[in-house]
């Protein structure tokens, strides 16, 4: 790879003799792949042969890099007065994530829990995904809810399980419950929980005391569920209109969201496999619910991502089917997500509830559905619910049926 990096041949030569020329090839190839213009993979090239010849001088092996290593030798070079970094050590970062996948270098920091609440937390993780079976955006929200109720009982001092009380677990969720909103005010509880029945598990704590973590009061379907209008749709989806790349990709993910109803993790995580053309339909692996499930796939939809797949993709390793515009190529993240569909709605003039993003989509299709005659158990798979009391937010949008059992108002004008 070197070779198409680099026109001279003395300057490969010194690059595959030096402390890393075993591994800068396929550093090369790894830039490439991930989009990297040839003159930014020359620039980290150099980066990561003048970082290999410090670590020589100083006596380091390979093995020994890791995120604090490369900072010293970042800290001992000088800087423009600008404070910009100097070429020699611009892009740095590649080459020590690049060793550490490789398995050549220290892992990050941040795999090694360094603290006893860190290994806690790191078991409970494990135990999380293993036993029970949650998805990791779940996993992640119980993770800092726990982080924050360890910190409240013992701060930076070795938990001692056995002192936990029911008024202290009682105080954290209580805390934890009175600044939030809807159905997130339930989670704190949930989450902490979930984490005593671990600690009973270990055999931890004593059996019980996971009922101190009481969860607070709400109305089941109080509020109408966040829905749009059918001509709102519309205006959303007429904004990614341009032919630019970032308009191709974000009108395939916005008509896959309000044709289908599917959660924003479920648009990322598609992948090249998961879309079966011969007989028009997406192949969903399990997700949130654990559960497999296969959806038809509409023209519109189907010629988006065509257009998107033929024109906008950018060439990658990666199998999801929607990645970054700009390099490196790599999958898109929830927020960014959220972020794209929040800008739609701006330039589409359609005010939403403050944080309602692409799940409001949702909500709209599955309403739709309801209202034109589609049972309950039908919504439920396709949105993929597990239990069909999960969809029964959906009853009290059907107007006209609920209007047929109504009993007239006996009462005189209010």
């Amino acid at each position: 790879m070197l070779e198409h990096t680099f026109a001279r041949t003395r300057v490969i030569d010194r690059l595959r003799h030096g402390p890393l020329g075993a591994q800068l090839d396929d550093l090369a190839t790894s830039l490439s792949q991930e989009g990297y213009a040839p003159s930014s993979i020359q620039l980290y090239l150099r980066t990561a042969e003048h970082f290999s010849r410090w670590l020589q001088g100083q006596g380091y092996a390979i093995s020994e890099v890791d995120e604090d290593l490369a900072q010293r030798y970042i800290s001992g070079l000088t800087r423009y007065r600008s404070g910009k970094l100097p070429k020699a050590a611009q892009g740095l970062g590649h080459l020590v994530t690049f060793l550490q996948q490789q398995g050549l270098a220290c892992p990050k920091t941040s795999e090694l829990p360094s603290s006893p609440p860190d290994q806690w937390l790191a078991e409970y993780d494990t135990h999380l995904e293993q036993v029970a079976g949650l998805a990791l955006s779940t996993r992640q929200g119980y993770r800092r809810i726990v982080r924050r109720f360890i910190a409240a009982c013992f701060g930076s001092e070795t938990p001692v399980w056995q002192s936990l009380t029911a008024s202290t677990i009682t105080a954290f969720v209580g805390q934890e419950s009175v600044w939030r909103q809807r159905s997130s005010r339930q989670l704190p509880a949930v989450a902490v929980r979930s984490f005593l029945r671990f600690l009973v598990f270990r055999g931890a704590i004593r059996p019980g005391l996971e009922a101190a973590a009481p969860a607070p009061p709400q109305w089941r379907h109080a509020a109408f569920p966040s829905r749009l209008a059918p001509e709102e749709v519309e205006r959303v989806l007429a904004v990614y209109q341009d032919g630019t790349i970032s308009s191709l990709r974000n009108h395939a993910m916005l008509l896959l969201l309000a044709r289908l109803g599917l959660r924003g993790q479920d648009v990322i995580l598609l992948r090249l496999d998961d879309i079966d053309w011969a007989n028009g339909r997406l192949d969903f692996r399990p997700g949130k619910s654990r559960w497999e499930r296969s959806l038809p796939l509409p023209q519109d939809v189907g010629q988006t991502i065509v257009a998107y797949l033929q024109t906008g993709r950018p060439q990658s390793e990666s199998r999801e089917v929607f990645l970054r515009c700009r390099p490196p190529f790599r999958p898109l993240t929830k927020s960014a997500v959220w972020c794209m569909v929040r800008q739609a709605f701006e330039q589409a003039g359609i005010v939403v509830p403050p944080g309602i993003a692409s799940h409001i989509f949702r909500h709209t299709a599955a309403s739709q559905m309801v209202n034109r005659g589609a049972s309950f158990k039908d919504v439920a798979d396709v949105l993929g619910h597990r239990s069909i009391e999960t969809t029964g937010i959906y009853a009290k949008l059907e107007l006209d049926a609920l209007a047929a059992v109504a009993l007239p108002w006996g009462g005189g004008v209010l």
